[in-house]
C-alpha cells in the first residue's frame, strides 16, 4: 500500500512499487487523500487514480470534508491524511503503507526544526502518529536516500506527468520556506537506479 498524492515524487515511488509488485506477484494500493483546500484537488485526485491504474496498481480516493481556514490548518491536514490513510490501510489488511519521503523531505524537516518547528525527524520506518486508528501500522519511506530532482529526471525518461501544488511555493508555509532556502544548497541530483525498495522483501 501507497500514499498517491499525485506529486513527482509521490508518482515516482508509484511506478517503483509497480514494478516491484508486479515482479513479485503482489497486489498494490494505492490511497489518494484529497484535502479540498485547492480548487484543482479534485483534477489533481483523479490524475493519482489514473496514474495508479495505469501501472496495474488498485486505487482509492479518500477525502478531508471539514477542512477549515486558520492558524495550524498545514499540521490538522497532515493529521487528517494520516487518520484517514491509517484507517483505509486497517480495512484492506495492510500494516505498511509507503511514503514518498526524499532526502529534501528530510533536509527541509531539520531546517524547520533548528527554526522551532515541533516535527519529528524523517526516519526510514516509523509508526503512523495517527492513535489509536494507526495503532500496528507501519511508514516506511524507502526514497529518503534519492533526490527530489532525481527523482523528476526518472519520471521525465519513462515519459510520465506529475502535479505540481502552487503550495510548495507559497512561503505562507514552512515547508515553503524551508525549500526555499535550501535550494541554492542542493547539491546536483544524481540519477535514480531504480533502487529505492531493494530492501523489501
Amino acid at each position: 500500500m501507497l500514499a498517491l498524492s499525485g506529486g513527482g515524487d509521490s508518482v515516482a515511488l508509484l511506478h517503483l512499487a509497480a514494478d516491484w509488485a508486479r515482479a513479485r506477484g503482489r497486489r498494490l494500493l494505492a490511497l489518494t487523500v484529497d484535502h479540498n483546500l485547492n480548487a484543482m484537488s479534485a483534477d489533481w485526485t483523479r490524475f493519482a487514480g489514473e496514474a495508479a491504474r495505469a501501472v496495474g496498481a488498485d486505487w482509492r480516493g479518500l477525502s478531508w470534508d471539514a477542512p477549515q481556514a486558520g492558524p495550524g490548518l498545514t499540521a490538522r491536514a497532515r493529521a487528517a491524511r494520516h487518520g484517514l490513510i491509517a484507517e483505509a490501510a486497517r480495512a484492506a489488511g495492510a500494516g505498511v503503507v509507503l511514503m514518498a519521503h526524499t532526502l529534501d523531505d528530510a533536509a527541509e524537516a531539520d531546517w524547520m526544526r533548528e527554526r522551532g518547528a515541533t516535527l519529528g525527524r524523517v526516519r526510514e520506518w516509523s509508526p503512523s502518529p495517527v492513535w489509536p486508528e494507526g495503532r500496528d501500522l507501519m511508514l516506511l519511506r524507502p526514497l529518503l536516500d534519492e533526490r527530489r530532482e532525481g527523482l523528476r529526471g526518472y519520471l521525465r525518461a519513462r515519459g510520465q506527468d506529475w502535479v505540481e501544488d502552487p503550495a510548495n511555493a507559497d512561503e505562507r508555509f514552512g515547508r515553503s520556506r524551508a525549500r526555499a532556502a535550501l535550494a541554492d544548497a542542493n547539491d546536483e541530483a544524481l540519477p535514480l537506479e531504480g533502487g529505492g525498495l531493494h530492501h523489501l522483501h
